[in-house]
């Protein structure tokens, strides 16, 4: 029954994300920031206790929230690590001058980045190598998300400004670079206290690990149908540079083809030779 829920809900997911350009502007444009991110959260809560036991699971939250709300908070205040930038009142109540919804945020999509990881390294914890290699290909799996997503956003619904623009598409480079570091010290720093935690059971392969992956396509299908959706009409970032929203939208659509696809792709070829052996 939990598995018929999460394809469910992947599947429930995955048609919003397609249908965001319609609702967006319109009077459901408030869910769109809640659905997104309760998505994730309701997958995981169905999801972790059987694959990594409630006590990594709030391990893991924990860790996820204090380290995004902290890196967050820094560049608000100095422009380190992710640029100059300040959250819009978009997305709703705020903790400091970080909005509440961002660090569940982070949580849900750490989580499945970090299960696509190990299909994709063949790699467990413990063992330092293994937790350092685990947390660099999760911080990659997490930063295509970002660089399919922040443009839309940022330039376009304005849930968060970046004062001085940036060259892909109004977002600064160096925010990637600053998400790398914020994701990868999450990963590292659970990897760090999980493999002290003794789990209910071993870790290993099987049909549910198709679950992350199908979570992660259905967030990745709102950006591939961006290539088919018509966008007219230009946006403007913080320091005036004009954007065709037609261009902006394809080319996310075309990055997240090549980036979160080839995640995809890959993690279902892992899945099924591990079915076969």
């Amino acid at each position: 029954m939990p598995n018929r829920f999460l394809w469910a809900l992947i599947g429930l997911t995955a048609v919003f994300s397609i249908l965001k350009p319609i609702i967006l502007g319109t009077s459901l444009d408030p869910l769109v920031p809640l659905i997104s991110i309760l998505a994730p959260i309701l997958f995981v809560l169905f999801h972790a206790p059987r694959t990594i036991g409630w006590t990594r699971l709030a391990l893991f939250f924990a860790l996820t929230c204090v380290i995004s709300w902290s890196y967050e908070s820094l560049s608000i205040a100095t422009g380190f690590p992710f640029g100059n930038y300040h959250y819009t009142d978009n997305l709703g109540p705020k903790l400091g001058t970080v909005p509440l919804l961002i660090m569940p945020a982070y949580f849900g999509v750490c989580y499945i980045c970090w299960l696509i990881s190990e299909l994709l390294t063949d790699l467990r914890l413990p063992g330092r190598p293994a937790a350092l290699a685990l947390s660099v290909v999760a911080s990659f799996v997490m930063v295509v998300w970002d660089l399919s997503m922040d443009p839309a956003r940022a330039t376009v619904a304005q849930a968060w400004i970046w004062h001085d623009g940036g060259a892909y598409f109004g977002v600064p480079l160096v925010n990637f670079a600053g998400w790398f570091l914020c994701v990868l010290t999450i990963f590292l720093a659970y990897s760090a206290v999980s493999d002290r935690v003794r789990q209910t059971e071993p870790r290993s392969f099987g049909s549910r690990d198709a679950l992350p992956i199908g979570l992660y396509a259905a967030l990745f299908a709102e950006f591939a149908a961006n290539i088919f959706w018509p966008h007219s009409g230009t946006v403007a970032d913080a320091a005036g540079q004009i954007w065709s929203l037609d261009v902006l939208y394809q080319t996310l659509g075309l990055v997240s083809c090549f980036t979160m696809g080839f995640v995809i792709v890959m993690s279902l070829v892992k899945l099924r030779s591990k079915a076969k052996a």
